[in-house]
């Protein structure tokens, strides 16, 4: 290049700059939002080389023809007006410190963070946009094949686990396979450490080589099986941590490669040593204490009296919030690799317990405010930290958790992208069915509603309770209406429960006698009991639905502070004590007069006897939210020749695997009646093709995870789905409902299965407005 073209050139790089600097004196050139009429458009040589320099220095800078969004403009604006306060903040106290502390470093990066990426074109939703490409091939001890996307995450995880966070969270879709990938990771990893394993000196515990799988008491028998499927033969030692047998492996906890318990188990096994170490004043103290972090110790049970190789969360979302007793418990325990794995939609509230878990940094830490002392609990023990508690503060708690509940806001934005494109995108994998369908190489599934008519003696039952429903609805006054929302809630059940058979209502009421423990939102058999702090008792599932479904959380049987704790059996082996509330009331009903069918059932029992027809080897699943009703759906099959089993969450260990396994193996048992409660939760029944939905329910989500657990890995016939509903009822309201719920659903930034689940006064008001 001669002189006079390099100082054409340089010509034109300053009248670009200048241009930059005059308007945009800040703001970085990026391409969707800064554009350009004239230099853009500049074809000339000399401009082109100067736009190609300029971009090879700064690779930030993009000219786009056009101009900037005015829009975007004032938002960017913002954007870095409340970057700017914060660095004069920090600025003023580092003047007045004299140095810069850690987390001010870390807010530094943050804001730099989200000034590069304000006007690329995010998808909030999705952190997980670029795909993967390294691939690792699974161990010589693993027998089973993997997928290419399998193979991806064993490279992911592998690399996960020599970086910082150590670990991380596997979202895949329901069905696609996480446990053998888990089971996969922990024998790469045995491979690549061979004898590797040992004790620091300033390691507290003793450090064992297994692995500790935390699942439902669904799952538990599933993942021994898993095991011994996908592994060599005697490559491996498990152990199912549970029930009479824990006592047997306290001293031999470094023989075994995998050690699998139950939530309630580790509850169980933590709740005594919480309750020994609080004393008489353990109660007292825990109402007037800070978040649940600050409890959160290692109390020396047997699963906390060692440090592990590495913790798996199987159907991670089951720990709720960090002030569960589950939670705690999952918590205390030591590990060197942390994994959470999860099918469900995740709420801020789970994913905070969740990256607590990991106690990835910054994010889960409390800093201090005037020096680097930081901790994962609210007062913790720092040396370095002379300073009062009152000078901590809380990373996720400050820029995650409470910018984001008004999500349209501006600093919302701001958190959605930080939580999804820094945060989740360094530590969870998430990966769907639809994105992988040349992979999974899955049968199709078909979804058909079959809508049937009530008879007039269910109409006039149904129409009966339908308008003293109304009445009682309308008779409450607009200002008290969420107070009386209990109430309301409970109606729509009953009406749901009617429709499905009159016996849930007209049996529905508890007689001295007849009824230990029954929950007060369903009416039915209590499934996995929660007691909350005034004495109500409801089924889990039922009491976080409902629960989800107001911004009021208030018992819903008296209206006091909702707050409670997950009961524990420790003998999880033996047989509920109570009495079912079905076999007191619906079965007794039936044993003593003819038995009386139902529309629903008349349906359901022609769509099996069509599914056998069409296929010998057929088996279905009848998902029901009301366990009643489903001791009169076997009731109703049995009499009819079907043979049939149930599983439903008041059954021990023992019974559910016993039930699962004579579903799989006996040919002659073609259903499985199965409460909506547990279908979402753990369950892999490949031999399943037909799914037949009883009822349904505002939150799509819930059925959606129930079906998903059929059309999984393995499955090879098509996939075929039967929803009843009940013409000119509350069901149709629902069904509408639901459909609207999807579409704002889709249409909301940063959406989730929480707000999916929101019934609000109009939704109440909705589903009681119908017209016969």
């Amino acid at each position: 290049m001669n002189n006079d073209s390099t100082r054409k050139l340089l010509h034109s790089v300053r009248r670009l700059v200048t241009f930059c600097q005059g308007r945009y004196p800040t703001m970085p050139l990026l391409s969707n939002s800064v554009k350009f009429n004239s230099l853009a458009n500049d074809s000339d040589l000399h401009s082109l080389r100067a736009r190609e320099l300029l971009i090879s220095l700064c690779p930030d800078f993009s000219l786009v023809s056009g101009k900037m969004n005015p829009s975007d403009q004032r938002n960017y604006h913002r954007l870095k007006k409340r970057t700017d306060k914060r660095k004069h903040d920090r600025k003023r106290k580092q003047k007045e410190r004299g140095n810069i502390l850690i987390w001010e470093l870390v807010e530094q990066t943050m804001d730099e963070f989200l000034l590069k990426k304000y006007s690329e074109d995010l998808d909030l939703g999705n952190q997980n946009a670029e795909s993967l490409s390294e691939t690792v091939e699974p161990p010589s001890n693993f027998i089973v094949p993997l997928l290419s996307y399998q193979k991806e995450w064993l490279a992911w995880s592998l690399n996960q686990e020599n970086s910082q966070i150590r670990g991380g969270i596997l979202a895949d879709e329901t069905g696609m396979g996480k446990t053998i990938q888990a089971i996969a990771l922990v024998l790469a990893q045995r491979e690549l450490q061979k004898d590797s394993l040992s004790s620091s000196p300033e390691q507290l515990l003793p450090v064992v080589k297994g692995t500790l799988v935390i699942c439902p008491v669904i799952a538990a028998m599933q993942w021994f099986r898993e095991i011994e499927r996908c592994t060599t033969r005697g490559s491996n030692k498990t152990f199912v941590y549970h029930g009479a047998k824990m006592e047997k492996c306290m001293y031999k906890l470094e023989e075994y490669d995998f050690v699998i318990t139950m939530y309630p188990t580790i509850e169980a096994d933590y709740m005594p040593k919480l309750s020994k170490k609080g004393g008489k004043n353990s109660k007292k103290r825990s109402r007037n204490s800070k978040p649940a972090d600050d409890d959160v110790s290692r109390l020396k049970s047997i699963l906390h009296s060692v440090k592990w190789n590495r913790i798996i969360l199987d159907e991670a979302h089951y720990i709720q919030s960090v002030d569960s007793n589950a939670t705690k418990a999952v918590l205390a325990l030591e590990s060197t690799y942390k994994w959470a794995l999860t099918g469900a939609h995740l709420q801020i509230e789970v994913l905070y317990s969740l990256v607590r878990f990991l106690r990835a940094d910054p994010y889960a830490y409390y800093f201090c405010e005037d020096c680097d002392g930081k901790g994962l609990d609210f007062r913790f023990s720092n040396p370095m930290c002379p300073h009062n508690c009152a000078r901590y503060f809380h990373w996720w708690k400050k820029y995650i958790e409470i910018p984001v509940k008004p999500i349209y806001d501006e600093e919302g934005r701001d958190a959605m992208v930080l939580l999804n494109h820094r945060i989740l995108k360094n530590i969870m994998l998430e990966r769907t069915k639809k994105e992988r369908v040349a992979d999974l190489a899955l049968p199709t599934k078909t979804v058909r509603t079959r809508k049937v008519s009530l008879d007039t003696d269910e109409y006039k039952t149904y129409k009966s309770l339908f308008r003293r429903s109304r009445e009682q609805f309308y008779s409450v006054h607009a200002g008290t209406l969420m107070k009386n929302y209990f109430h309301m809630f409970a109606t729509i059940v009953r009406l749901r429960q009617v429709v499905d058979h009159p016996y849930l209502v007209a049996c529905g009421n508890k007689e001295a006698g007849d009824v230990e423990q029954a929950c007060d939102l369903c009416q039915d058999a209590v499934e996995d009991p929660v007691v909350t702090s005034c004495s109500h008792v409801f089924c889990k599932a039922c009491l976080i639905d409902f629960a989800e479904s107001t911004e009021r959380m208030a018992c819903p049987s008296c209206t006091e502070p909702l707050t409670f704790e997950f009961t524990v059996n420790n003998d999880s082996n033996s047989e509920p004590t109570g009495k079912r509330f079905s076999s007191s009331s619906i079965s007794k009903k039936n044993q003593l007069n003819e038995f009386k069918t139902s529309t629903k059932l008349e349906a359901l029992k022609e769509e099996i006897s069509i599914m056998v027809e069409r296929d010998g080897s057929a088996k279905g699943v009848v998902f029901s939210q009301f366990t009643s009703f489903l001791d009169l759906i076997q009731r109703s099959l049995n009499l009819s020749g079907v043979n049939c089993v149930q599983l439903v969450g008041s059954m021990s260990v023992t019974a559910r695997d016993a039930a699962v396994d004579k579903f799989t193996k006996d040919s002659d048992c073609r259903i499985l009646l199965m409460s909506l409660k547990d279908g979402g939760i753990a369950l892999d029944v490949k031999v399943v093709s037909h799914v037949f939905i009883m009822d349904t329910w505002w939150n799509p989500a819930v059925e959606q995870q129930a079906q998903d657990r059929i059309r999984r890995i393995g499955q090879h016939k098509p996939v075929k789905i039967v929803r009843f509903i009940t013409k000119n009822t509350i069901e149709e309201k629902i069904l509408e409902l639901q459909e609207e719920k999807k579409l704002r659903f889709e249409g909301t930034v940063g959406g989730s299965s929480k707000a999916l689940g929101k019934l609000k006064g109009k939704d109440l008001k909705s589903l009681l407005n119908c017209h016969f």
